[in-house]
């Protein structure tokens, strides 16, 4: 190859004759692909490796459009870039973050990094585009993000693996508590009403003696089923412990709150498909207007406090029925009220 034939005249002249050998050799051996793109756009000069990335022999590269190594789809936004890219011409570095890929001859396309070096030979404005092949880089680059998305997945699935219990799926009291104070702090910013319900099964301890804990497990399992089912898309609902559950609600008032008990006690009275009839006793407590934004804990631990007064008045009571504890900020503790 001469280096120098296939430069502009002009350019030609600028390159001393004794250095042309030292210019041909570190053009051609350079292990990236090497093009020379005049002001139009064409190709003026190719070496070895970019016959080697294209596909093409350099003949079938020089003179043509620098858009035949550029996939279809992007070939007229390319030109665009061109263009601003002559008006203003300045060195682009390879890693600059963009996506970028070649078409080969063969209708292929390949990952690459490109730099571009604008260049001024005489009268000629010639740009040297250095393009790499990036395709191993790549492919080790989307394997370690598949790699760290599959820990992101593993790590997301035991963390809430974490939260839930593992007989019904429901949370546990661990993850109650954060989503509950996380409401109440939502509560509070809205000036919204939150209640709190405790369910406890009615005669649960004969299901495990009469039946055995497999029919005991499934009646816990019906429960969650049931209390899912019925609770609204942003009720918090978990398993409390034992045959004990817990739903805390945002934005029900105290009448609400006792109608949504209510609903939930006959979804699970409703239950058919166990060897005993299953029922809940509720104890329900609200807060009109929850603590300011801060610790929300005191807040929380008096409303389960008031919950349980007032799921043991329902026991107290005679069972299968639900009872309502309200409270206010200015309030004290309350009297159970059915």
């Amino acid at each position: 190859m001469n280096a120098r034939a296939h430069l502009p005249p002009s350019a030609a002249r600028d390159v001393p004759a004794a250095d042309d050998n030292i210019y041909r050799r570190i053009f051609e051996f350079t292990p990236d692909a090497l093009l020379v793109v005049d002001a139009a756009g064409r190709i003026t000069l190719a070496n070895a490796q970019a016959e080697k990335l294209f596909g093409y022999c350099r003949e079938d590269l020089i003179g043509q459009p620098v858009e035949l190594l550029v996939p279809s789809r992007y070939a007229d936004r390319h030109a665009a870039h061109r263009t601003r890219f002559l008006a203003e011409p300045h060195c682009r570095q390879m890693g600059s973050g963009l996506e970028l890929s070649v078409q080969r001859r063969d209708g292929s396309e390949l990952p690459v990094d490109i730099m571009l070096s604008p260049m001024e030979l005489g009268a000629a404005r010639l740009t040297l585009c250095i393009v790499r092949d990036i395709t191993e880089r790549k492919a080790a680059a989307d394997q370690l993000r598949q790699q760290t998305e599959e820990l992101q997945r593993l790590h997301a699935a035991l963390k809430e693996q974490a939260s839930r219990d593992s007989l019904t799926g429901l949370l546990n009291r661990r993850a109650f508590h954060e989503l509950a104070s996380q409401m109440l702090k939502t509560a509070h910013r809205r000036k919204e009403s939150v209640a709190l319900f405790m369910l406890d099964l009615d005669h649960f301890k004969q299901i495990n003696d009469r039946y055995g804990h497999a029919e005991g497990d499934h009646v816990l399992k019906r429960v969650g089923d049931t209390l899912l089912a019925t609770a609204r898309e942003n009720d918090i609902v978990a398993r409390y412990g034992g045959e004990e559950f817990v739903m805390a609600l945002l934005g029900v008032d105290e009448a609400e709150s006792v109608i949504a008990a209510e609903r939930v006690r006959l979804a699970i009275a409703g239950i058919s498909d166990t060897r005993q009839h299953v029922s809940t006793s509720i104890g329900v407590a609200t807060a009109a207007a929850p603590v300011e934004k801060g610790d929300t804990a005191p807040l929380l631990d008096a409303l389960l406090a008031d919950a349980d007064r007032a799921l043991y008045a329902a026991k107290r009571g005679g069972r299968n029925r639900t009872c309502h504890v309200p409270r206010r900020p200015d309030a004290g503790t309350g009297t159970p009220a059915s």
